[in-house]
């Protein structure tokens, strides 16, 4: 039962109305499971379910609910803070509701009463002094024809809105876009304007709009469209924009003559961007012997690179060549850029228990369960708490992304990984494909996933990914389930014709 609700929540994660029942019919089944085998694991799932429930849809009638529910769990596996956190957000957020009393009643009034006058003061004066407040530290931008990115640095998280302002002929200004910061300041040293001039964007300006609100002003050249979202840890707003040519893609070069259906209808892949996991600063997963998870990625992104070349009439574009750092959200940077037709991100796995071991392959989602957010944390460099907050940025632009493509370019990558790996070593653990909040994966227009090819920190795995003919055979692996996936993309062509 409670997989026929998984499946639903899978098959419509986003509607408002099924996702939210079937996360409450799961954690209410995992509750009542708990009952029969006493399986503490068992009230962890329900947890989990019922807090997704509530950070992806806090206005569902049902959050309160999930909050409540989670929070006498809680309170049952002694983590009597953590229960007491939740029942104070029922009675801050979500008063007039049916667990509204019954949180109260929880907490005791006196509890309510000092939470209530703390939530007062911190409205009324938590922004008072102006040092504390959030700060724009940088805006870095990268361009290429009919794209560009922009990303505004601020030192913690802070809360902006956008609007557009018209042209402005006799003041001789483009139409512009415009995002509020507040409350936030400028730090100083800034510069003030920044010339991009690429045909989409013309310049970015900030200043101090008042004495709480930073401005960043986009001069529109020919943009088509904006897109606005903002990763965590650290805090940044990402401003992508795009040319009215963006989603035009030219007819793949005929290999031999002759442009196949799923040529003719522009599925085929022309551009394959591989990105190398962390690097330079960024070290990733160390093993227990020393290797470097940045190291073993940008092997594998190599290989992986010659071998699609090899067998495949596409351009395949790394994102590090070397052992340089990237920010996440300039990798898919990179792939949007290019006009990338897939991305692949290549990792190292990484746990507490060192005798986990295997490989898993991942595609941009909510998390459904805890060793997905412990993964998406570890590669996020961020911690789960900040994975639960990222709930707003998914909600805004998941309906725009290649979800089911990219699930099923996981499905093939993970097959093809698994399959190279056991013709010639033993002991290979399948762990299947898994969904996560990915910031490397955030903002990616095309098919985008996540391969965590072994084990770094499993001293048997760590020793394997020293080894060259590992490496080779876990690039073929990938390389396999590439090239499946862009035939069973034809076979869908021919059939839907």
């Amino acid at each position: 039962v409670i997989s026929a609700f998984r499946k639903v929540y899978l098959t419509w994660p986003d509607n408002q109305k099924y996702a939210p029942k079937s996360l409450y019919m799961m954690a209410k089944l995992y509750r009542e499971l708990y009952g029969y085998s006493g399986k503490r694991q068992d009230l962890r799932e329900a947890i989990e379910r019922y807090e997704v429930l509530f950070e992806r849809f806090p206005k569902s009638a049902l959050a309160d609910d999930a909050l409540y529910h989670a929070a006498n769990l809680y309170w049952r596996m002694g983590q009597k803070e953590k229960a007491r956190s939740y029942w104070a957000r029922i009675v801050l957020d979500y008063e007039g509701t049916d667990f509204y009393k019954p949180a109260i009643n929880k907490l005791g009034r006196k509890r309510v009463r000092q939470l209530k006058a703390q939530a007062k003061e911190k409205t009324r004066g938590s922004d008072s002094n102006a040092g504390k407040r959030p700060t724009v530290t940088a805006i870095r931008h990268w361009s290429e024809k009919d794209y560009t990115r922009v990303v505004i640095d601020v030192s913690k998280n802070v809360h902006y809105h956008q609007g557009y302002l018209k042209e402005d002929p006799k003041r001789r200004l483009p139409k512009r876009l415009y995002l509020d910061l507040v409350p936030a300041r400028i730090a100083k040293g800034l510069k003030r304007r920044i010339v991009i001039a690429d045909g989409l964007l013309k310049a970015v300006r900030i200043a101090q709009y008042d004495r709480d609100t930073v401005r960043v002003v986009f001069d529109l050249g020919k943009t088509s469209k904006t897109k606005i979202f903002n990763l965590e840890g650290p805090f940044r707003i990402v401003v992508d924009a795009f040319g009215a040519r963006y989603s035009t893609r030219p007819l793949c070069p005929p290999p031999k003559g002759k442009l196949t259906l799923a040529q003719q209808l522009g599925l085929c892949v022309r551009t394959i961007v591989v990105d190398a996991g962390h690097g330079g600063k960024d070290p990733g997963a160390i093993g227990p012997t020393g290797l470097k998870e940045k190291d073993v990625a940008l092997k594998v992104a190599k290989l992986l690179k010659k071998e699609l070349e090899r067998r495949l009439d596409a351009k395949v574009i790394l994102t590090r060549s070397s052992d340089r750092f990237l920010p996440l959200e300039e990798r898919t940077a990179i792939a949007n850029a290019k006009k990338a037709d897939l991305f692949v991100s290549v990792h190292c796995n990484a746990a507490p228990n060192r005798r986990l071991k295997g490989v898993e392959t991942y595609f941009l989602n909510f998390a459904l369960d805890e060793e997905a957010m412990r993964v998406a944390a570890l590669e996020n460099a961020t911690g789960n708490k900040r994975i639960g907050d990222i709930k707003n940025i998914l909600s805004k632009i998941m309906k725009n992304t290649k979800v089911e493509e990219s699930k099923r370019l996981a499905h093939f990558v993970q097959k093809g990984l698994v399959n190279s790996l056991k013709k010639r070593y033993s002991g290979i653990r399948d762990h299947g494909v898994k969904q996560a909040p990915f910031f490397v994966l955030i903002g990616a227009r095309m098919p985008s996933i996540l391969a965590e090819i072994s084990f770094i920190s499993n001293r048997k795995e760590e020793r394997r990914l020293r080894s060259p003919k590992y490496l080779e055979a876990i690039a073929r692996g990938i390389a396999d389930g590439i090239e499946e996936y862009i035939k069973e993309t034809e076979l869908v062509a021919q059939k839907g014709l």
